[in-house]
């Protein structure tokens, strides 16, 4: 496989162009997207993760298509941000507050299952990899996400409700 700097640059005009017109001319981040499908498509270059290295058009192709999919889901997810609109300051927060938040978050973790409890604290507690963690747990790529998906779903009910019960607690 060829991944000389003009190879590169060829592929880099393509997914552009492809990004373009899945996105629209007028998205700002058509050169995110095309950088992070190359940077994934090296990774699995790298790792010896595609099958048929002569034909790698499709891998790529199947690659941008998640890599647009992930963006559409993520820009629905967020709010957008309007000239007109001030963005609020986000002052300190006082220590008693910080504490309730980690007595809430520890006991919303404590309910879970131990792998749901496990896979969320090394992802997002301990900045673990994704890969780390998916040889560990000896999962693929899909079975984690739909893991990681219902554990973050029990937790968030399970957090909710502590959440609320103390805030009953306090009137």
């Amino acid at each position: 496989m060829d991944l000389s700097e003009p190879s590169l640059e060829r592929l880099r005009l393509k997914l552009r162009y492809k990004v373009l017109y899945h996105v629209g001319h007028n998205c700002a981040d058509v050169d995110d997207l095309v950088q992070e499908t190359l940077s994934r498509f090296i990774r699995a270059v790298q790792r010896d993760q595609i099958r048929n290295t002569e034909e790698f058009g499709a891998f790529i192709n199947g690659v941008c298509r998640n890599v647009i999919l992930e963006y559409r889901r993520r820009v629905k997810r967020e709010p957008t941000l309007d000239d007109d609109n001030q963005i609020p300051e986000v002052g300190v927060r006082p220590d008693a507050e910080i504490l309730e938040l980690r007595d809430a978050i520890d006991s919303g973790l404590a309910e879970l299952a131990d792998r749901d409890r496990a896979i969320l604290r090394a992802l997002f507690l301990d900045g673990r990899d994704k890969e780390e963690i998916c040889a560990e747990w000896k999962m693929s790529d899909a079975q984690f996400r739909v893991v990681l998906f219902r554990a973050k779903e029990r937790f968030r009910k399970v957090y909710v409700g502590e959440v609320k019960h103390r805030g009953e607690q306090m009137h």
